[in-house]
């Protein structure tokens, strides 16, 4: 008995310091967690808002730009997207009521990213088709993403919906400059595509159909969607 008793007090102060470098560690891992997450909460938007402006040399404003690290979603919310200069930089592009979207975690390990879900909220939207017949819209996305992914090329969307009240046309493409301010009420849901511009790709098809877009942007069409209803 007396054996065991001392055996139990000599491992019983062993317990407790593994017991408290346990805890420490725990508690050590939940600040460096927190303070991680407050520092992502803090540098994003800025980080975001420097790289688009640089790349693009479009303006960017959002009340709200929020990115979960762990679930992989970013959401925005009441953000304005300028023009660049060379589609009359004073006018908003896009008016973003709300932004969500959630990306595969296997896109960390794969060329391709895979976004599981996107929904965009747009109040406002100003199409813009420089003298060159360029379209303001193709030129941004081909800017943030760079020419060598193109259009947003190596993006996937698996189900995505789109919602547009209001979309200004302006074209400056031909001889007498256009300007069409048209409430089309877009609202699809359940569309998948490839590339970044497929996020777009409901409203720009509405547009050619009716002839509000000429000729010379059907060359958006190469992007792909395909309705999953």
């Amino acid at each position: 008995m007396e054996e065991t008793s001392k055996r139990s007090e000599e491992t019983s102060p062993l317990h407790s310091k593994r017991g408290g470098v346990l805890r420490s560690a725990f508690f050590l891992g939940l600040f460096l967690a927190a303070a991680f997450s407050l520092l992502w909460m803090i540098a994003l938007p800025w980080a975001f808002q420097m790289t688009l402006e640089r790349d693009t040399g479009c303006s960017w404003t959002a009340e709200r730009l929020a990115c979960d690290p762990f679930a992989f979603e970013i959401r925005i919310d009441d953000a304005s997207l300028g023009n660049a200069e060379a589609f009359g930089g004073e006018r908003a592009m896009m008016k973003i009521r709300s932004f969500r979207a959630r990306v595969d975690m296997k896109s960390l390990i794969s060329d391709e990213i895979v976004v599981e879900s996107a929904n965009l909220d747009i109040s406002r939207m100003a199409l813009v088709l420089d003298e060159r017949g360029n379209l303001n819209l193709e030129q941004f996305v081909r800017d943030l993403f760079g020419e060598s992914r193109g259009l947003g090329k190596g993006i996937r969307f698996i189900e995505c919906s789109l919602k547009v009240d209001t979309v200004e046309i302006l074209d400056y493409s031909g001889a007498k400059p256009s300007h069409k301010a048209l409430r089309l009420g877009v609202d699809v849901e359940g569309f998948e595509g490839t590339g970044a511009i497929s996020l777009f790709e409901p409203l720009l098809e509405i547009a050619r159909r009716a002839e509000y877009l000429p000729d010379s942007s059907k060359r958006l069409g190469a992007s792909e969607v395909r309705a999953s209803l």
